[in-house]
């Protein structure tokens, strides 16, 4: 298996391990040296046995992160970054998914092998079964190492921002061309039948004119189709006698008669059917339209066998009103691509941005300047990060050391002493609700934000179990589950929503980890924006 070492972003070392027990630190002796004073001498191990990896802190004093997550030992995945000092260690080849490997790390020796096979193989080998109905997270896992790996690849030599556009755009081109048919249907749909409707209120106008000549005993001279013979659409109109079905107009075929099967079908069915309007659609994709001349203006009920006067017949195409429908298409187009550039440029925006804050902030506050690190989007993951890098920046400045100075090298006494004085501080600068709980969920500190909004005064419950001195029992039971939360999950950050007041407000849980790997106080953090 091929691991990456990085430094400041760059890849300086690459190390292909088999099969065995790899010792990671500062020391000469180790089997990956990290040259740093943010490295403890016997720092970690790695452990690789047949397809399976994991890793395992040693007892550092700064711990070691997976994926930006402190922990003791934890099963590694291809693309998982291991986090060690000033160091990331990158897991560059594919790791086969999880299976029962029962007793895989039995070569390493030690307790560390009792520790590696007993505690967190055997857990291991139970998540399956526990977790076998949770289809959810089955799911996630699934997309995550089928989907998302070739994603992660691409970001390691493609921008992100290319990738990201790249999927929108390709999106709303694939939705576009799923969506171009049934739109084309419809919309030719829709030009036919108003197309059509057209024809037939040209062919009533006709009826309209021509009626009155047919009530002057045969005077078809006056009869005349001529000014709608260039209406766009229609090809030939003609004006048929109601008895014989002859041609009565235009005049120049006057008395000859039709030979087009489809026409003469739809004379016949104005003429027994009685039908107001007739469409019947031809073969060559024209259509023909028909309405009846009523002798009369009043309708003869008394004798059924009176038939009309005459019939007006159209030969009628709908092809150009049709290709009107490319034009709107076209447009609906052109406004897909906008939206995606639209999109891409918001989202770029969005996401870059609130980093591009904490950043700016960050360097300021390692200048000196009394800044307070915070993101003003809600974003809960840089939320938390930005909340996590104010707090360590400010119990760095507290304890008045060099950044890359490891971190408690006091006794427990006077290391708690200096993170209440860090959570001091920084409750001077926020306008967030902070309270400081020990292991023990005794309060340490109450922020003056947290003191107006819920009542519960600092000097009051210090030493004092949050549930016996906080007066709101949703609060204090929301700040013991996130805590026990926290000091299970080995200092992983916990989130949480809770009503205070009767408004909904994001409740963020950070643990503080001793110089000996002991959870020690929990930093409960209330967003009041």
């Amino acid at each position: 298996m091929r691991f990456e070492i990085l430094q400041n972003g760059q890849v300086i070392e690459t190390k292909t391990l088999s099969e065995g027990q790899y010792q990671i630190g500062r020391s000469d002796s180790c089997d990956i040296c990290l040259k740093s004073s943010r490295v403890s001498k016997q720092h970690g191990v790695i452990v690789i046995k047949g397809s399976q990896a994991a890793i395992l802190d040693s007892g550092s004093s700064n711990g070691i992160f997976v994926n930006g997550i402190l922990i003791k030992k934890q099963r590694l995945n291809y693309g998982d970054v291991i986090g060690i000092g000033d160091y990331q260690i990158r897991c560059s080849r594919p790791f086969p998914a999880k299976q029962d490997v029962g007793g895989a790390f039995a070569g390493v020796s030690g307790n560390l092998a009792r520790k590696l096979d007993n505690d967190y193989l055997a857990a291991e080998k139970e998540a399956p079964l526990k977790n076998a109905g949770n289809i959810q997270q089955q799911f996630a896992q699934v997309v995550e190492e089928k989907v998302l790996v070739g994603f992660y690849g691409a970001m390691k030599v493609v921008d992100w921002r290319w990738i990201l556009g790249s999927l929108i755009i390709s999106a709303l081109a694939l939705s576009v061309l799923l969506a171009a048919r049934p739109i084309y249907v419809w919309a030719t749909g829709l030009a036919e039948k108003e197309a059509l409707d057209r024809a037939h209120a040209v062919v009533n106008q006709i009826v309209r004119e021509n009626f009155r000549s047919l009530q002057k005993g045969g005077d078809y001279a006056r009869l005349s189709v001529d000014p709608w013979e260039s209406v766009r659409g229609f090809k030939e109109i003609y004006i048929l006698d109601g008895q014989t079905g002859n041609i009565l107009a235009p005049i120049k075929l006057f008395n000859k008669s039709l030979s087009d099967p489809y026409a003469l079908i739809a004379y016949r069915r104005v003429i027994d059917e009685k039908a107001a309007q007739v469409t019947i659609e031809h073969p060559d994709g024209n259509f023909i339209v028909a309405q009846p001349v009523p002798q009369s203006a009043v309708e003869n009920t008394t004798d059924i066998n009176v038939g009309p006067a005459a019939v007006v017949l159209g030969n009628f195409t709908a092809t150009e009103s049709i290709t009107s429908v490319f034009e709107p298409v076209l447009e609906a187009l052109i406004f897909a691509v906008f939206l995606g550039l639209l999109a891409y440029y918001l989202v770029m925006k969005m996401v870059t941005q609130p980093i591009r804050q904490i950043q700016e902030q960050l360097d300021a506050a390692l200048r000196g300047e009394p800044v307070s690190v915070a993101c003003d989007v809600k974003l809960p993951d840089l939320e938390n990060l930005a909340q996590v890098i104010n707090f360590s920046v400010s119990r760095l400045r507290q304890s008045n050391t060099d950044m890359s100075a490891p971190l408690g090298n006091t006794d427990s006494e006077s290391e708690d002493g200096l993170l209440i004085k860090t959570v001091e501080e920084l409750d001077v600068g926020t306008g967030d609700a902070l309270l400081l709980l020990d292991k023990e969920k005794k309060v340490s500190f109450v922020g003056h934000v947290l003191e107006e909004l819920i009542g519960m005064r600092s000097e009051y419950a210090k030493g004092q179990n949050i549930s016996d001195c906080c007066r709101d029992a949703g609060f204090a039971g929301t700040a013991i589950d996130l805590s026990e939360r926290v000091i299970g999950s080995l200092g992983e950050t916990q989130n949480a929503v809770l009503d205070i007041n009767g408004t909904n407000r994001p409740m963020v849980a950070v643990g503080h980890r001793s110089q000996n790997g002991e959870i020690r106080f929990i930093l409960l953090t209330v967003r009041m924006t």
